[in-house]
């Protein structure tokens, strides 16, 4: 039996896509499985769209490819969500979306969080502004049953004894705070 999750991060330059792959990859780790973080590298720039994707197993992962079709599909910005799940996710997939209000996205079971609101709150800044991807990381880490402690754990291996509290503050409220949205029909 198969029990290997894929996830797409859709995400734009600067917002963080391959380090929330990589965070993920890693709380699998944290948790006793096995996990691979897929950055893929187009274009280079702050502000195109960026993909990443993430594997993970209680077993061995012998598929190195790309992602086509992701088990959840995880929308950084609501400008991408056509482009995210147009671009492929399984029949009965589900899309974790950075937005402000609860809205499912068309057929699919969708989980939303305000990542930007909770990093603004949090203080989480960079040059391109709040830093998003810490919340939905814990977004992620709750829709995903991985254990609160192991997603802190990883924060604080990633990150050790910087923006600490900040951090985890802020992955621990979206933790808490994300939502399934209603379905449409």
């Amino acid at each position: 039996m198969n029990n290997m999750l894929e996830l797409r991060i859709n995400g734009f330059g600067g917002q963080g896509s391959v380090t929330l792959a990589h965070l993920l990859a890693q709380a699998a780790l944290e948790n006793g499985e096995q996990g691979q973080a897929l950055p893929f590298f187009g274009v280079e720039r702050r502000g195109a769209p960026v993909r990443a994707a993430v594997r993970m197993s209680p077993s061995s992962i012998h598929a190195h490819s790309q992602c086509e079709l992701p088990d959840y599909v995880v929308v950084m910005s609501e400008k991408l969500t056509k482009a995210a799940v147009s671009e492929g996710i399984t029949e009965k997939g589900s899309v974790i979306i950075n937005a402000p209000y609860a809205e499912a996205v068309e057929k699919y079971c969708t989980w939303q969080v305000d990542a930007e609101a909770i990093a603004r709150e949090a203080e989480l800044f960079s040059a391109d502004g709040p830093i998003i991807n810490i919340p939905l990381f814990g977004a992620v880490c709750r829709v995903l049953n991985i254990p609160q402690n192991i997603m802190e754990q990883t924060i604080l291996n990633k990150w050790p004894g910087n923006n600490e509290a900040r951090n985890l503050g802020a992955a621990g409220k979206a933790y808490n705070e994300v939502k399934l949205c209603p379905m449409l029909f």
